[in-house]
């Protein structure tokens, strides 16, 4: 039948296996070590082949262009090389990892050489909402934004202390202990306020600790100093003031700059005895070190813990209960903060991913009903359950129906043509025009689900059950 939601989204699985590859008179051997990024090519291969096809088929395809935070970003283009590969007429999508600043900038377009206010994207994504002073921008300019949250992550911090001095339940720290790291103020391991936290943890004398903070505009960035403010007004006051809270911030002199998610994992995976701070979905799958990060109620964990006991959830569903988060798309979410919430087993860093969407979309022709088809994709049911995949978490019921407002207050062309789905087979009805059909797909798209599926059957054979290797939630960058 044709439905609105439903579309199931490919079973996706990232293992770090080895696996022979046979047919079309090829073999390719995978080791352990290399099967994830040599899978990762094979996959970034077919899907550059993938574009290349469908660009050719129609020269009238149908173009959407997002771009925001670097978090979300695999399963954004999970979602879009489905949509290409599925829809009729042909669609090209496209998300830019750039950031959650540089995704309000582009969706803002405030200082655009072609107009005032004249966006630079179809839509935007970031994992903070505006702020008061640009959401009052907007509103001056007549835009009506709708803030979509659509994920939960959690954040934390990540080290990369060596294997014979690391903890069995890693190295536990404090907002206090992290604040004076991030300041300056602490900056050897052996240090007395993180020898205290860690009974029999003995770093070598005088060992320095290598810290790494985000450049440019960072979502990530603001989630990290929001919480190291909130979590010490009690304890600590003195050791990170407001002054030091946002996306960018000047960092003490002797802490090192990296660019993206992807330079911070890099930056902390390659320096021993280093500590930087990047959302879990990156972190856990790129195998860092994880710090036990100490919550509210003073139980110190790991972030993949806390996601496992839904300590993400509980901020989340705090958040709800004391009224934090509005009931309208279009108000102001700029006090929106799931930051250092009560709770014995709860996540003391969680971020909530919005989408940004201009509700007006009278004028954006065939691009306004295929923008609406993506959210509400996102918001369904495949959709929310596709996170997973990536480390992220759905949004609660109660926050999922606020996006379901933000796609009624969305205005289309009067002669816009929406889009509907086929999950099941519609004689004739699933051949029209403006059906993203689980039952149309392009050879590309479907090798790339086969590769998974065969990489994920010969788990056991190489791991047996249990394994931790099924952390890898995500293709690898």
């Amino acid at each position: 039948m044709l439905t609105k939601l439903g579309l199931d989204a490919r079973t996706r699985h990232r293992t770090r296996i080895g696996r022979t590859l046979t047919g079309r008179g090829a073999e390719l051997l995978i080791s352990d070590a290399d099967g994830k990024r040599a899978a990762g090519a094979m996959k970034l291969a077919l899907a550059l082949l993938l574009a290349a096809a469908a660009s050719a088929q129609n020269e009238n395809v149908i173009v959407l262009d997002g771009s925001g935070t670097t978090n979300p970003s695999k399963y954004f283009w999970d979602i879009l090389a489905l949509f290409e590969a599925r829809a009729k007429p042909v669609v090209h999508m496209t998300y830019r990892a750039v950031g959650s600043s540089t995704g309000q900038f582009e969706f803002m377009g405030e200082d655009n050489p072609a107009g005032a206010f004249v966006p630079y994207s179809d839509f935007g994504s970031g994992d903070m909402p505006f702020n008061e002073e640009k959401y009052q921008s907007l509103q001056g300019a007549n835009i009506e934004v709708l803030q979509v949250p659509f994920s939960l992550g959690a954040m934390s911090f990540f080290d990369n202390v060596p294997d014979d001095y690391q903890p069995e339940d890693g190295v536990k720290m404090s907002a206090c202990v992290l604040a004076d790291v991030f300041s300056g103020r602490v900056t050897t391991w052996d240090d007395p306020a993180i020898v205290e936290l860690n009974e029999g943890f003995a770093p070598p004398e005088g060992e320095p600790i290598v810290v790494y903070h985000r450049t440019l505009g960072s979502s990530t960035t603001k989630g990290i100093t929001t919480y190291l403010f909130e979590a010490t007004r009690e304890d600590c006051p003195d050791k990170w003031l407001e002054a030091d809270v946002g996306s960018t911030i000047e960092w003490a002199a002797g802490t090192e700059a990296v660019q993206g998610s992807g330079g911070m994992s890099a930056a902390i995976s390659a320096t021993p005895w280093s500590v930087g701070y990047i959302d879990a979905g990156h972190g856990i799958r790129d195998g860092l070190g994880e710090t036990a990060l100490c919550n509210r109620a003073g139980t110190c964990q790991k972030v993949s813990a806390a996601i496992a006991a839904g300590g993400v959830q509980m901020a989340a569903e705090e958040a709800l209960n004391k009224a934090v988060m509005p009931s309208d798309p279009k108000a102001d979410f700029s006090k929106v903060s799931l930051m250092n919430m009560p709770g014995d087993k709860t996540w003391p860093i969680v971020a909530v991913s919005y989408l940004y969407i201009d509700a007006d979309q009278t004028e954006t022709g065939s691009k306004g009903p295929l923008l609406y088809a993506f959210v509400e994709y996102v918001l369904s049911d495949a959709g929310q359950a596709l996170l997973a995949e990536y480390s992220f978490i759905g949004v609660p019921v109660d926050v999922k129906a606020l996006g379901y407002r933000a796609l009624d207050d969305m205005r289309l062309a009067s002669d816009a043509k929406k889009w509907t789905f086929e999950t099941s087979t519609v004689k004739g009805g699933g051949q029209e025009d403006y059906v993203i059909s689980a039952k149309r797909r392009s050879w590309y798209e479907y090798e790339l689900g086969e590769l998974d599926a065969s990489i994920h059957s010969h788990e056991d054979e190489f791991h047996g059950d249990g394994d931790e290797g099924d952390h890898d939630h995500a293709d690898p960058d």
